[in-house]
């Protein structure tokens, strides 16, 4: 992991408001893996003594530097401050994104924040007015009940 400068992370600011219009700025430390993977972590982690330790991961997945734009995970969507590019899904769209299954849907911009009322449910990408479902098979909702 690669601990990112403010010069790197300013960019990812900058490329966060052009997408998202997202102004908000997170007070953590920013590692980015050799897969172009960003993650958060706190600032106090300077201070703990780490040498006696096995350590396996560090900080939280935010999201990913791809050739098409920023892919934030879940974390990373419900964190910022999006003012654009926001899809708001109906409740049979929701109970579709959250299942794993992609959503039609009439867009023309690429990567976008998944809502569905106040709930931040993710990120997407939108492809050929299909909504790209981007949520990891281990954190799909298998079923929902019916209220």
């Amino acid at each position: 992991m690669k601990i990112l400068n403010s010069r790197e992370i300013k960019a990812i600011y900058k490329q966060l408001e052009e997408q998202f219009g997202n102004k908000k700025k997170l007070d953590y430390g920013f590692l980015e893996n050799n897969k172009d993977k960003i993650f958060l972590i706190s600032k106090d982690y300077a201070n703990l003594k780490t040498e006696k330790l096995r350590i396996n991961n560090m900080g939280m997945y935010f999201g990913k530097r791809q050739i098409d734009g920023f892919r934030l995970s879940i974390e990373g969507s419900q964190m910022i401050e999006p003012t654009k590019n926001i899809i708001q899904l109906n409740k049979k769209q929701m109970e579709l994104w959250v299942k794993g299954e992609d959503v039609p849907f009439e867009h023309n911009t690429a990567y976008v924040i998944v809502k569905h009322k106040d709930d931040t449910l993710g990120c997407g990408r939108v492809v050929n007015n299909l909504l790209r479902n981007m949520v990891p098979k281990e954190r799909r909702i298998k079923s929902l009940n019916q209220s």
